[in-house]
């Protein structure tokens, strides 16, 4: 027995090392031979954790799904809360990544039921939860989530939980189309990226930095930039065998060449987003992508170089995949782009029936400022969330922040909760959404640091992660 507990441990520690090596293959290998011998239970759910995260990177995703479903039998047989959180996390990522959006979020839900006495998971479930609820349109939620994931990194203290908390807050802004906060959010990810141990230059956590970073400054115009970033996390990885980052880095680098009016070129990286996503059935990116291949359509539309058929066509089978997975604010975006087609081929039935479904879900998403009382989100402007995680236009939080009357409590015009002065400050830059610090942008440019790839950091103390 001594001799195969050995073994089995030497199993382990070599796959480690190969993945460190980025022999992933071979890795993957090693840890499914000690799989077979493996007799504690503990060492078994820490290796399927691991078995989880490599499914996940390669974007095998049903797979993954049933190495959690694996440790959560573990769980139950050790009745162990700890391990059942984490089983349920890694489900709900799964599933998230999918389009399962109403599975991910129950998961999540049963994790956060298991009395967790590891808060970096409880943080990573309220990261999961912002993320879904993002994608679901419901953005107050997602920012509370953010904010309950931030508290928790900051307590611990916990740098990767906190970037993953920053990357949300800057897809959460992104999202609203306020660029100038996003890109500043991601910055603050991307510097904790470059402040984690040497050894973990090359980790998931960089390459979402790094991505983030390119999206974001693709949103405010830095084309030359972006296209940097998003070059260094392709590379990264290509290297680690990322297939979900590579995806995403295809459909920014379509993002990064439209912006530069490079119609053709940004088509076919969409394209090929389009089929790597879809080869793992990653749903999310998919759908992105094919946002991305449709406004490519709508300006070759506009520019009378095609016919209404082919965008109608694509347009209408993007509004099926963003329907069937919940994405109301982008099912709001095709109907418009619909409504603009039907316009053009004089069809006023469907062109009006388009714009009263765009308009139920705008009210459907509540995108009012508590302020003004006008729409927020849906189009570019400087956006500010109070920590009762509200979100008003920057020009209305400002107003209620200067009121003279010392005697009248500043309160959230949305919840009537007291807003104080020293927990928001304002000028011209954002808050934390937590903790009402300043967010600055990063000193760090990408030209002068000499980013190479570099090996995985694998511990075994660390959470069933690789």
């Amino acid at each position: 027995m001594l001799v195969d507990v050995t073994v089995t441990v030497t199993y382990i520690e070599q796959g480690l090392k190969l993945y460190n090596q980025h022999k992933q293959q071979a890795a993957v290998r090693k840890w499914k031979s000690a799989l077979k011998r493996i007799r504690k239970r503990d060492d078994k759910f820490l290796l399927l954790g691991y078995l989880f995260q490599a499914y996940m990177d390669w974007g095998k995703y049903r797979d993954s799904i049933d190495f959690a479903q694996r440790q959560l039998i573990v769980s139950e047989e050790m009745d162990s809360p700890n391990m059942r959180a984490e089983a349920y996390l890694n489900l709900s990522l799964a599933h998230e990544r999918m389009g399962a959006l109403e599975r991910s979020l129950a998961f999540a839900r049963h994790s956060l039921y298991n009395e967790c006495s590891q808060c970096r998971v409880v943080g990573l479930v309220h990261t999961t939860i912002g993320s879904v609820h993002l994608e679901m349109a419901n953005f107050c939620k997602a920012l509370t989530s953010f904010q309950n994931a931030l508290k928790i990194a900051k307590a611990l203290p916990d740098s990767r939980l906190e970037l993953q908390a920053y990357i949300g807050f800057s897809e959460l802004f992104g999202r609203l189309q306020d660029a100038d906060k996003s890109a500043l959010y991601a910055a603050k990810a991307y510097d904790l990226s470059r402040s984690l141990q040497l050894g973990d230059l090359n980790t998931r956590h960089h390459r979402a930095a790094l991505l983030q970073m390119a999206s974001s400054l693709c949103k405010q115009g830095e084309l030359g930039d972006a296209h940097d970033y998003c070059g260094e996390a392709t590379k990264f990885a290509l290297l680690s065998g990322d297939q979900a980052t590579y995806a995403r880095s295809l459909r920014i680098l379509g993002d990064i060449y439209r912006k530069k009016s490079d119609i053709n070129k940004a088509f076919r990286q969409y394209e090929s987003a389009i089929n790597t996503s879809t080869s793992m059935g990653d749903r999310l990116c998919q759908m992105q992508a094919m946002d991305g291949a449709a406004k490519c359509l709508e300006a070759l539309r506009q520019q009378q170089k095609i016919c209404n058929c082919r965008p109608l066509e694509f347009n209408s089978r993007l509004l099926e995949v963003a329907k069937s997975v919940g994405a109301k604010l982008l099912v709001r975006t095709v109907r418009l782009r619909l409504s603009q087609i039907y316009r053009s081929l004089k069809d006023e039935e469907q062109q009006k029936l388009h714009e009263r479904y765009a308009r139920n879900l705008e009210e459907e998403m509540e995108l009012l400022c508590g302020g003004c009382n006008l729409p927020f989100g849906l189009e570019a402007d400087s956006l500010e969330a109070l920590p009762c995680s509200h979100i008003l236009h920057a020009r209305c939080a400002y107003d209620i922040m200067k009121k003279k009357n010392k005697k009248k409590k500043k309160v959230c015009p949305d919840c009537q909760k007291s807003v104080g002065s020293k927990s928001f400050p304002y000028n011209n830059e954002p808050t934390d959404p937590c903790f009402g610090f300043h967010s600055n942008r990063s000193s760090l440019s990408l030209a002068s640091l000499s980013l190479r790839a570099s090996s995985l950091s694998l511990g075994r103390n660390a959470t069933s992660s690789v």
